[in-house]
């Protein structure tokens, strides 16, 4: 009987994650985030092969990948998939990378034409609804932070602002960013703005979105006196 020829066990070599592969990896895990909001399926398993093959990667290295985004955006207090599991080996140059990649799709996702042009981006104008929707839900927020004694945490703002987000079929970033332009209006909101939109750059409200958060304004002051 002839013996096989004794081998050593060579432990496969890994390949580093670049900064393209992060970023797509963190749109796809972004998609499923709208996919969720939306109630729609956010299609785990479908999107994880697809991206496997596009990054020419195993699925059982992105599978664990796209956990690490999830839980990293978690921890920032950013939107994550229900459907994805916290992985919370993650080194912290990997998290650098994924924060910036998230910040890299917002920005593109509601950028506003070229910066100095005061040109707002091409959006669909909110309506008088959707806006006294907007400013339900922050005004309920706010309230929510008088009876806790202390500011939402990232986690419950950014839930609630899914929420709303959902029901309007609006993206989370613009409707985060429009809840922010109901903050910074001045003298419009009575007591602290929810901690989350303080360092979130409004958006830049057309004049009829402006003339109707102002009628909303004047109706509140006129049912309160």
């Amino acid at each position: 009987m002839r013996i096989p020829k004794y081998r050593p066990y060579e432990e496969p070599v890994r390949r580093s994650w670049t900064r393209d592969e992060i970023r797509a990896t963190v749109a796809c895990v972004r998609a499923m985030v709208a996919d969720e909001g939306a109630g729609r399926d956010p299609h785990r398993t479908k999107r994880t092969r697809e991206l496997a093959t596009a990054l020419g990667r195993d699925v059982t290295s992105v599978r664990p990948r796209l956990c690490n985004v999830a839980t990293v955006l978690r921890r920032a207090g950013l939107p994550a998939p229900a459907c994805l599991p916290d992985m919370p080996n993650v080194g912290r140059r990997t998290e650098v990378a994924i924060l910036d990649a998230w910040r890299e799709l917002e920005s593109a996702d509601t950028a506003e034409g070229p910066a100095g042009s005061g040109q707002a981006s091409a959006r669909r104008p909110w309506t008088e609804a959707e806006l006294k929707e907007a400013l339900d839900a922050f005004r309920s927020m706010s309230e929510q932070e008088v009876r806790l004694g202390r500011s939402l945490s990232l986690d419950e703002a950014g839930d609630r602002i899914c929420e709303t987000a959902a029901r309007l079929g609006r993206r989370w970033s613009e409707t985060r960013r429009v809840m922010a332009a109901i903050g910074a209006m001045d003298g419009f909101i009575d007591g602290t703005a929810p901690r989350c939109l303080e360092a979130v750059a409004p958006a830049v409200l057309v004049a009829s979105e402006a003339t109707a958060l102002e009628r909303l304004r004047r109706g509140r002051e006129g049912k309160e006196g």
